[in-house]
């Protein structure tokens, strides 16, 4: 059996069609059917045909337009219950969405950022010891254990950061921490060429590098308060 045609399919809309939409839909259908157009080419039979046809066209639009009769026509015809089906859909997946994020947050951005955020900001502290000799042994030795950490603490978030898709309303921030580890990163060689040639210019670069860092991370903190 064919399906009866609704007020939507009469004025040839969608279900979620909006109100300017539905009176340009109407305007469209009165200057091609309306029965005064052709009232002398046809014979009774048509004249009572598109007469009959644009008092259906009337009668969809004088509906739809007004929002209480549309909302019980609507739930008339089933469409209610769908329209709440995907308003709880919709509902599930923010709810779903929202605790993605805070899984993410709580057990990947977070800590991850605190990390790397904890060990630059011991730079200057660090440079600090080194520099009452730097070419002293035990110095170098701990300078260099400090490089380490640096470069342990930054593969961890980097291969956390990749094994752990973003939601997505986290994307931004995790590029701006990807930004920060890359800076650190560039610091970190620095830091390795120092330990190799004991160029004191190195050490200076490596400080302004992991103030770019801190300050992408300081951005990716911001963006997911937004």
């Amino acid at each position: 059996m064919a399906k009866r045609p609704n007020h939507y399919d009469v004025l040839g809309v969608k279900h979620d069609v909006t109100q300017g939409d539905l009176k340009k839909a109407f305007r469209q259908l009165v200057k091609k059917f309306h029965p005064d157009l052709e009232y002398s080419k046809q014979n009774a039979s048509e004249r009572v045909q598109a007469k009959e046809l644009m008092q259906k066209i009337n009668q969809a639009y004088e509906t739809l337009v007004d929002k209480k009769k549309r909302e019980a026509y609507d739930y008339k015809i089933g469409l209610r219950s769908e329209s709440l089906k995907r308003v709880r859909h919709q509902v599930h997946q923010a709810k779903n969405e929202e605790h993605l994020r805070e899984v993410f947050l709580g057990k990947v951005f977070h800590p991850n950022r605190r990390a790397i955020v904890k060990v630059l900001n011991q730079y200057k502290s660090k440079l600090s010891q080194l520099e009452q000799d730097i070419y002293d042994d035990e110095l170098l030795e701990q300078f260099s254990v400090y490089v380490d950490s640096i470069e342990k603490t930054l593969r961890t978030a980097s291969n956390e950061f990749t094994a752990s898709p973003a939601p997505d309303t986290l994307e931004g921030s995790v590029r701006w921490m990807r930004h920060s580890i890359a800076q650190a990163a560039d610091g970190l060689e620095e830091l390795h060429t120092f330990c190799k040639n004991y160029d004191y210019d190195h050490l200076s670069m490596a400080g302004n590098l992991f103030k770019i860092a801190l300050e992408h991370a300081a951005r990716a903190q911001q963006l997911t308060k937004l």
